[in-house]
């Protein structure tokens, strides 16, 4: 009975496959223009690891997935219909972000024709997880990068006068003794909270602990962005107060980052745990 309905699923799958290859030159450069944002903008490097992430989160669900019959959908050609029509809206108003997105659009239909309803909501979590590769509009992000870098060195120049250091701020600078500390766009604290929000997401698969864990869980990694920001700005200033600015301003202040970062992921994964246990407790 499976070889029958493999047979008779096999024209609709290569039928499906045919129509997409026009389709995918037709995105070819969508997804060019994609990667090479991810190598040219630090703001998004992490975008290179979504899709291998992805990956493994539908490695995980493989058992899951065969073990559901596999059942080639129409539905796929109308939500393929819907990632075509995504797209010349985004060709016609020159939005970037559209038409990425209805490449993933087209990534879902593509599955849901070839493997049918069932695989594809085993699957949903991974497909979705790919819209995280997808950079936020520049419009939108430089609108909350100023009030972020505001906020940053509010809060840095508040840890170190409590380390009783002198410290005045204006704007966005912290003035110190000897140094002036410029809170700049790299160091608004978005890209950690991005970065760190698609690791929280990624990591939720690896903790049993529930649908409200798991909010708990993204929620979290935007204060600990912040914190490690803060932290590593404030590492920034005492170096630069004991050792001086050419200190603070060489490769510590990178190496400061990436200490700073994985600082963030081990706190990360310190609440998986956490949340982990009181599940079980429960």
């Amino acid at each position: 009975m499976k070889l029958s309905n493999n047979r008779e699923s096999f024209p609709r799958v290569f039928g499906v496959l045919v129509l997409l290859v026009p389709l995918a030159c037709a995105w070819w450069f969508v997804v060019a223009a994609l990667f090479d944002q991810w190598i040219d903008d630090p703001n998004y490097t992490h975008g290179l690891f979504v899709v291998p992430m992805a990956l493994i989160l539908a490695w995980r669900r493989r058992d899951r997935a065969h073990a559901i019959e596999q059942k080639p959908s129409y539905a796929g050609l109308v939500v393929l219909a819907v990632a075509v029509a995504m797209y010349l809206v985004g060709i016609v108003a020159a939005e970037l972000f559209t038409m990425r997105v209805s490449f993933v659009t087209a990534v879902i239909a593509l599955v849901l024709a070839t493997q049918g309803w069932g695989r594809t909501k085993a699957l949903l979590f991974p497909l979705l997880f790919l819209l995280l590769m997808i950079p936020v509009p520049y419009v939108i992000y430089y609108k909350f990068t100023f009030p972020m870098q505001l906020w940053s060195s509010k809060l840095a120049a508040q840890v170190l006068s409590g380390l009783g250091m002198p410290v005045v701020r204006s704007g966005n600078i912290i003035e110190l003794e000897g140094y002036s500390l410029e809170v700049v766009t790299a160091c608004s604290g978005l890209r950690s909270m991005m970065t760190l929000g698609a690791l929280a997401v990624f990591m939720t698969d690896f903790f049993r602990i529930g649908t409200m864990g798991k909010v708990i869980m993204v929620a979290m990694s935007l204060p600990v962005a912040i914190v490690a920001n803060i932290v590593r700005l404030t590492s920034t200033a005492v170096v630069a107060a004991m050792a001086g600015g050419a200190a603070a301003d060489s490769f510590l202040h990178g190496f400061s980052g990436v200490v700073v970062f994985l600082s963030g992921l081990v706190l990360l994964v310190t609440l998986g745990f956490m949340l982990e246990w009181i599940a079980r407790r429960r």
